[in-house]
């Protein structure tokens, strides 16, 4: 059966986010959790569905299932001091179809979409609490100056290239190094477009043989483990019917970067080991 249509997310299904902040216990969950299962995440199916759509219609390749695309919205507590089970936001990704033909929710090259009410629902990141499926739960160490993590602050979304696998690191650097010219359009086109990077996860010292870059205008993109941009929700936007266009338009903006990292990444299998 087919998703309904998207019309975006009402302010009582946004309400039981907060409320779930509040009460992030099991019992209190189980008694509400109708809101969750006939109404919240139906609306976020339907939204992964719809922006499916509107990227096909825009020429973008992403899409997702709007089944498969969700991030589960019960925290891993194993290995965790903080054993609150419910994460208080909801979460998709979509993803270029690989060169196999199958379709993976963290697939280099994405999307992401993440889902709270305007100003957070959440008390701040916990940093022992990680879900290695969902980056929402995966920030790193701030950068020097940098903001409070966006997680817990409100409705956004990201693009670009969460990357963990070294071989994948390394190839984005070494493309970076051997199209310069071309790094540096993607650069400008996301600065042209509003956009930003977020914070990359860098490392501290120059990768092994980039050393003699250290100084130029290249280091901190170097640095990086992690190319992504991002850009925050308002409330209206989330509650609106055209926030599957709003999310392709996002994924156009981004576009330079996803097509630069997937020609750096393409020789490589999702998993980045050599073939």
């Amino acid at each position: 059966m087919s998703a309904p249509a998207f019309s975006g997310f009402a302010p009582a299904d946004l309400d039981f986010l907060r409320q779930l902040a509040l009460n992030n216990d099991r019992d209190w969950f189980t008694t509400h959790r109708a809101t969750y299962d006939d109404r919240l995440k139906p609306t976020l199916e339907a939204l992964v569905a719809a922006s499916t759509d509107a990227m096909a219609a825009r020429g973008l390749p992403l899409a997702g299932n709007p089944k498969k695309s969700l991030f589960r919205i019960h925290r891993d507590t194993r290995f965790s001091n903080d054993k609150r089970p419910y994460k208080t936001h909801v979460s998709a990704t979509l993803t270029r179809t690989g060169p196999d033909g199958l379709w993976r929710k963290m697939s280099p090259g994405m999307v992401y979409v993440h889902i709270e009410p305007e100003g957070g629902s959440r008390p701040a990141f916990d940093p022992d609490t990680i879900d290695p499926l969902d980056p929402s739960t995966l920030p790193p160490p701030q950068e020097e100056g940098e903001a409070q993590s966006p997680f817990g602050s409100g409705p956004f979304l990201g693009g670009g290239f969460y990357l963990s696998e070294r071989p994948n690191i390394d190839a984005f650097r070494a493309a970076i190094v051997a199209d310069l010219a071309g790094w540096t359009s993607v650069v400008d086109a996301l600065a042209a477009a509003g956009l930003d990077f977020a914070h990359g996860g860098p490392v501290k010292r120059m990768p092994k043989g980039y050393e003699a870059l250290a100084g130029d205008p290249l280091e901190p993109h170097l640095k990086r483990t992690r190319w992504l941009v991002r850009r925050q929700l308002t409330g209206a936007e989330i509650a609106s019917p055209d926030l599957p266009d709003l999310i392709a338009g996002f994924a156009a903006d981004a576009r330079p970067l996803l097509d630069f990292g997937w020609k750096a990444l393409d020789g490589l299998p999702p998993n980045g080991q050599a073939r």
